[in-house]
């Protein structure tokens, strides 16, 4: 029987699981798709709970899962220091994985097949290329406000391409528009920030 997805996520973060690496992980859920990976990868920091500070590692193989939409690609490549690095589980809060199976269980009951060619075009895979490398990039930087509605828009855009629904793709679309815009904003900001204060204190001393 098929696993369904709340089954690959509780199988992913038990913390019980035997050890392994990035490598060994993907290897493990790679026969599920692009899709899955997205999901996995962005839904830890798609939540508003405290991070232990793996979104900037989690968006390494998101980012290249854009560039291999944008290459036409369906299957993940990582590199190898990256495949060799340990995956912790029990890093995860437990309650941190509950959220996301609750989560993964509502869009479930929402998402189903609609706009099926939409979803599959060529032209759309490259949006989200596009979209999941930006958004990759956001959550990389060790910023606050850049990591969880980047990543909850790819987690939308990767539920969509797994459900091949075209409705939540366009929700999933708009959602990283506005992750973005955000993460624009927050960054901007933080650096008049910062340039502000650099010149407060060379004209204090």
């Amino acid at each position: 029987m098929e696993q369904t997805l709340s089954d690959i996520i509780q199988r992913v973060f038990d913390p019980c699981r035997e050890r392994s690496t990035y490598g060994e992980l993907i290897d493990e859920i790679d026969h599920h798709g692009l899709a899955v990976i997205l999901i996995l990868f962005s839904l830890p920091s798609a939540l508003p709970l405290p991070a232990a500070g793996y979104s900037t590692l989690l968006s390494i193989p998101l980012f290249i899962i854009g560039i291999r939409f944008l290459c036409g690609y369906e299957k993940l490549w990582l590199p190898q220091k990256l495949r060799q690095k340990a995956f912790h589980p029990e890093q995860f809060n437990p309650k941190l994985i509950s959220t996301m199976l609750r989560l993964v269980h509502l869009v479930e009951r929402f998402s189903k097949p609609r706009l099926v060619g939409l979803v599959r075009s060529r032209g759309v895979r490259i949006l989200l290329g596009i979209l999941i490398c930006a958004m990759a990039f956001s959550m990389f930087l060790p910023i606050p406000g850049t990591n969880t509605a980047p990543a909850f828009g790819i987690f939308l855009l990767g539920f969509a391409l797994l459900e091949d629904d075209g409705l939540l793709l366009f929700i999933g679309i708009l959602s990283s528009l506005v992750a973005m815009s955000i993460s624009i904003t927050i960054i901007i900001f933080g650096y008049k920030g910062y340039l502000f204060l650099k010149r407060s204190i060379r004209e204090f001393f």
